[in-house]
């Protein structure tokens, strides 16, 4: 909708301003500049919460939900890359798309409604590095303040590019989940039949949904598009 709206590449960007975009996709195919935030909010998009709606999945039904995870690829891409080509195109924010379009009233009710998306979140990733702490000992106050204070501390002393290094080299780590599926050998028989299997219960279906909003979150459409511009 936005897209279909936006006016033409003159009236947004110079051609000159456009130039160190350019330059930069055609030094190398790779480059962090362009890897990075996709990478980042990859990762990222595996929170404590996905992992916690990804583990009841497992341990409920099985590979029941195998299947629907093969079909929301394609529909986080279709999001990912709409979102990456307002930021190219426009070279404005989310929150600053909507406002230049529908005024600030839409604006501010989507930056509100986000604002309190990423609390919960943070909420939620607090909650599931508490219950990690108390594996390994730690009181539940106690990882939370600590938590709490690695992330005021990276926010205020690191810069973006300082961060966005952190948060991929950590989060590949989830690589150990590649590792463990191949250590576990499930048989392919059984996935297929797993997978192909459906339940009728309303247990289920909130798990499906529950599925669904682990994949697409709000916040990951506002980061891709505000890191695209910076």
């Amino acid at each position: 909708m936005l897209a279909a709206r936006v006016e033409s590449p003159s009236d947004v960007r110079s051609s000159g301003e456009l130039a160190p975009l350019q330059e930069t996709s055609k030094s190398s195919w790779f480059s962090w500049h362009i890897l990075g935030p996709g990478l980042l909010c990859c990762l990222a998009d595996t929170d404590a919460a996905c992992l916690i709606v990804a583990a009841q999945s497992g341990y409920r039904w099985g590979y029941s939900l195998l299947f629907l995870q093969v079909i929301l690829v394609p529909i986080l891409f279709f999001a990912q890359e709409l979102t990456i080509r307002l930021g190219v195109y426009t070279q404005q924010g989310h929150t600053a798309c909507i406002k230049k379009h529908y005024g600030c009233y839409w604006s501010t009710f989507a930056a509100t409604l986000l604002v309190l998306e990423c609390i919960a979140a943070m909420m939620s990733e607090v909650s599931g590095i508490a219950a990690v702490g108390e594996l390994w000992g730690l009181s539940r106050t106690l990882a939370t303040f600590v938590s709490a204070f690695i992330i005021i501390f990276t926010v205020f002393f690191f810069r973006y590019s300082q961060i966005e290094v952190i948060g991929v080299v950590l989060g590949l780590f989830e690589l150990t989940f590649v590792l463990t599926m191949f250590l576990f050998k499930p048989g392919l028989m059984e996935v297929f039949e797993g997978a192909s299997t459906l339940h009728d219960d309303p247990r289920f279906l909130s798990l499906v949904t529950a599925n669904i909003g682990a994949v697409i979150m709000p916040w990951m459409i506002y980061f891709q598009q505000s890191a695209v511009v910076a």
